[in-house]
């Protein structure tokens, strides 16, 4: 999840549970408290968007893919960056946030991740970034080869997502092996839904989708960063998982 706060508590959700449209509805709901804490809270500003960030390559004057912009937090900084950005999430109130951070200075798209990108063609887009989106995402499969397709071949993908091995440890599942829905309770009372899935999931799914593994972060938050945080224990283990792929030249041959 795009968490600004530990879970208060969590549970396994029936199978049938979709993470996508459940995302929507609770996202609509909790969209403007959570874009005004990600603002200076640990998870995001201070963890998830300086660490992603520094996997990105040169962007300036280049065409950057914000896949789950949320509130338009990481879609603005392109820009000040010099990228042209196309920006896409799933929930309608993060797009009017977006909307109203950035105007029309990126191009901006009500979508759903499990849904192919009709308004993007092959091959036109340098750089895809996608922070903590996946886990509302079932079957990655289909999202690693629609963001396989839009790249040009010397692009990249750089995401963000829940770190697999944290995940069981605060959940009531029974080992690291245990993968489906499982649900955050955050501390203003909405319910999120993510897809808990191993690093081998996580890892071959990309894989298979054509991509190679260029990149890999699993950092904790600086001493720096943690002692403006004195009430948060996050020492022991990284919340967070950080890849950075490329196209596999050879599956391009085929």
């Amino acid at each position: 999840s795009r968490r600004d706060c530990r879970p208060s508590s969590s549970s396994r959700a029936p199978p049938r549970a979709d993470g996508g449209e459940h995302a929507r509805r609770a996202y609509q709901e909790s969209a403007d408290r959570y874009v005004r804490r990600a603002e200076t809270n640990l998870w995001n500003a201070h963890w998830d968007r300086p660490v992603i960030r520094s996997l990105l390559p040169r962007i300036g004057g280049r065409r950057v893919l914000d896949a789950g912009c949320a509130g338009g937090a990481n879609t603005e900084w392109l820009l000040e960056q010099g990228a042209s950005v196309v920006a896409l999430d799933i929930t309608p109130r993060m797009i009017e946030l977006t909307r109203r951070r950035v105007g029309d200075r990126a191009d901006v798209h009500l979508h759903d991740l499990r849904e192919p990108m009709g308004f993007l063609v092959d091959r036109s887009i340098d750089v895809v970034l996608s922070s903590l989106a996946i886990p509302y995402v079932q079957d990655l499969g289909p999202v690693f080869i629609e963001f396989g397709r839009v790249l040009r071949r010397d692009g990249c993908l750089v995401l963000s997502t829940h770190h697999p091995f944290s995940d069981w440890q605060w959940s009531d599942l029974p080992d690291y092996y245990s993968t489906g829905v499982v649900e955050d309770l955050w501390s203003e009372g909405v319910v999120h839904r993510f897809w808990r899935r191993t690093m081998e999931e996580l890892l071959g799914s990309l894989f298979q989708a054509g991509f190679l593994l260029d990149g890999y972060l699993e950092p904790t938050p600086s001493d720096d960063v943690l002692s403006q945080f004195p009430d948060v224990d996050v020492s022991r283990t990284p919340d967070f998982v950080f890849l950075r792929a490329i196209p596999d030249p050879a599956a391009a041959e085929h």
